[in-house]
């Protein structure tokens, strides 16, 4: 495990992301998080907040139940 934080990429993905329809109130953090897995190239964020199927680019899985978003 490692902690990944902001880059120079993160704010030009976050802008994207929180240009999407339904991206408001607490769905901002979550494209937050979403946008600094992406700057990171992270594969794959496990956690059960479905907000995150906002986010196609990044994949994530349910860490107690099935996958969503992984081909």
């Amino acid at each position: 495990m490692r902690l990944i934080g902001e880059t120079k990429d993160f704010q030009g993905i976050l802008e994207r992301f929180v240009r999407r329809p339904r991206v408001i109130g607490g769905v901002v953090h979550d494209a937050r998080v979403a946008a600094i897995c992406v700057a990171h190239g992270a594969d794959l964020l496990l956690t059960r907040d479905r907000d995150f199927s906002l986010f196609p680019e990044l994949k994530t899985r349910d860490p107690i139940g099935r996958q969503r978003g992984v081909s």
